[in-house]
This record gives C-alpha cells, structure tokens and sequence, in this order.
C-alpha cells in the first residue's frame, strides 16, 4: 500500500521544523513567538477559556439537567438490636 502524499502538508511540516529549529526546538520560545505573531495579526482572535457561559446556555444546561431522570438510591437499613458504630 502506498502512503497517501499531500504537498501542501508536507509544505506546512517542513516550515514548522524549520521554524523549530530557528528556535533550538525549545517550546516556551516556540510559544512565545506564536503570542507575538498573535498579537501584531490583524486578525480577529477568539478565547474560550474566559468566555462566560451566555443566557441561552444556561438556560438550556439547567433544561438538560433538571429533565435528566434521578437515580432512587436506597439507605440501608440496619438490623434491629444492632448497636451503631
């Protein structure tokens, strides 16, 4: 079976390595310079990790939740004439 080959991949993998090892392949650096990039791009960046959750969210979480069947769990009880710990 013959690997499958895609020029643009290979394209992006050898500038990842070369860019790698302008750097010394040390990873904070590597991060580093994707900050920066990201942060002189013109281009619009969205975060996640900070977004609040919105209304409609909420609202649909606390649905999905409160429809969800509750689990009956079973105390056990004790036998009589047995003394408790």
């Amino acid at each position: 079976m013959t690997q499958w080959h895609d020029p643009i991949v290979e394209e992006v993998r050898n500038i990842r390595e070369q860019q790698a090892a302008e750097l010394h392949f040390d990873l904070e650096a590597i991060f580093e310079r994707a900050r920066e990039r990201q942060e002189h791009s013109p281009h619009k960046t969205v975060s996640f990790a900070t977004a609040p959750m919105s209304a409609n969210r909420k609202l649909k979480s606390e649905a999905e939740s409160a429809a969800k069947p509750r689990v009956a769990t079973r105390t056990r009880s004790r036998k009589p004439g047995l003394a408790s710990a």
